[in-house]
């Protein structure tokens, strides 16, 4: 007893294991727990060099948040026009599907071509707010140069978008260079009103007709064909035909990508001329792939970015800071584009040849190589040899010499070292009698 109080003794000093955490006694090598040497710090990680790849990556990052803040814009300004569609309930307007000749089928007019406008409206909108929902985590490590496992749909659709954008301008930059002028609707006669809706219009029914009804229906009926004679066959979900999304591009799903994006280039042969197929096409490629990987909203909010991305000139007429603005964002565009036109085009070549190319995976470089480390050999012991007990002796043979020493190759972990039990993996021992005893199993 002293005058402050009972005496107590004084803890033992413990070594805390910098791999699993736990805390061992002070005069403990290697920890009780997971069995790493408590004094060695973490194996070193050199760091990694920033790579064209790591470069591009972040170019479409910070490319695509312009293109996002202009989405947002161009959705507000879809929704606004609900306003100015309600006045013009005497408009009558057609439904049509897709043979490639645009074939009318049902007529829209009064309250019913107003709820539809709600529709498509509501549609880009919801399309939109998903987009962000789902780009929300992935976003964020992309804009800090984090590896992420998949891009987010904000990257990808941005990156689509841009390099879309590049075919076009070098496509119609080649047709102007041999003198032609290609023939385009007239877009300046109609009202705001009819603007708005003629591409909110596009951008959700076209998308609803060529990917749903040229990719998921046909796709459901030659799923539901393959399962009748092979029953083993995965199933998908029933949404995924209709709404897109989680889909694997085999040759069933790239001949239908195919056909459907054939289809909605020739499609606009009709309001346009035949110069349109092929960047029509080309667009439709991007929209097809956007509806089997992400889904069907990814695909009508990028037909929406393109179709809509004039759009706030016309409800701001003669601003010539949105014109400015507009300009050196498509130029910017335009430029990141190239890159990504490069690297989706080297996509699809690797998935046509079933090797993947570069800038698809990075260029591979040789890595040096290192022989296995095996302690016994870096001692010149024999297999067999336990130390304290002499070698053995051939049978007949001449007296056994010892091997000279060798110098011991790297290991290929830098946290190896000599021992490790083959038993319970432990890399503590003792000798006892001349043998080397695991502290953790027992066994030599």
């Amino acid at each position: 007893m002293t005058s402050d109080g009972p005496f107590q003794e004084p803890p033992h000093p413990t070594r805390r294991c910098w791999s699993c955490g736990s805390d061992n006694p002070a005069n403990y090598n290697f920890c009780t727990r997971c069995g790493r040497p408590i004094a060695a710090p973490p194996p070193y990680q050199p760091p990694k060099p920033v790579t064209l790849r790591d470069i591009g990556r972040l170019m479409g990052a910070y490319s695509a948040l312009p293109l996002l803040i202009l989405l947002a814009v161009n959705v507000a300004i879809a929704l606004w026009g609900i306003g100015l569609v309600y006045p013009h309930l005497d408009k009558h307007v057609y439904l049509f599907i897709v043979t490639p000749w645009l074939v009318n089928f049902a007529e829209l007019g009064g309250w019913s071509f107003f709820a539809y406008y709600i529709f498509l409206a509501a549609a880009i909108a919801i399309s939109f707010i998903w987009m962000l929902w789902k780009s929300a985590r992935p976003a964020k490590n992309e804009l800090m140069g984090r590896p992420t496992k998949e891009h987010s749909p904000l990257f990808t659709i941005g990156t689509l978008f841009m390099a879309v954008l590049a075919f076009n301008v070098i496509f119609y930059a080649l047709v102007a260079s041999s003198g032609t002028s290609p023939t385009t609707p007239d877009f300046e006669t109609p009202e705001l009103w009819e603007t708005l809706y003629g591409f909110a219009n596009a951008s959700v029914w076209e998308e609803v007709v060529t990917r749903i009804l040229l990719i998921g229906i046909p796709l459901l009926l030659i799923d539901a064909v393959r399962r009748s004679k092979k029953p083993e066959l995965q199933e998908r979900k029933y949404r995924q035909y209709i709404l897109g999304g989680g889909l694997e591009i085999g040759r069933v799903e790239a001949a239908l990508l195919v056909f459907s994006s054939v289809m909605f280039g020739i499609a606009h042969v009709w309001s346009w001329d035949l110069w349109k197929i092929v960047p029509a096409l080309a667009a439709g490629l991007a929209f097809g792939y956007l509806f089997l990987k992400l889904g069907v909203y990814a695909s009508i909010l990028l037909h929406f970015a393109f179709d809509f991305l004039s759009v706030p000139m016309e409800v701001w007429p003669g601003s010539f800071a949105l014109e400015m603005v507009l300009g050196l964002l498509s130029l910017l565009w335009m430029v990141v584009g190239v890159a990504f036109l490069v690297y989706y085009l080297a996509k699809a070549f690797g998935w046509l040849t079933g090797k993947r190319i570069w800038p698809d995976v990075p260029l591979k470089t040789k890595s040096p190589s290192y022989a296995p480390y095996h302690p016994q050999a870096a001692y010149g012991y024999q297999q067999g040899y336990r130390p304290g007990y002499p070698p053995a002796q051939p049978q007949g043979g001449p007296a056994y010499q010892p091997l000279p020493m060798k110098q011991p190759a790297p290991p290929t972990d830098p946290a190896a070292f000599g021992y490790r039990c083959q038993h319970c993996g432990n890399t503590e021992a003792h000798y006892e009698d001349g043998r080397l005893i695991c502290t953790k199993c027992r066994r030599s």
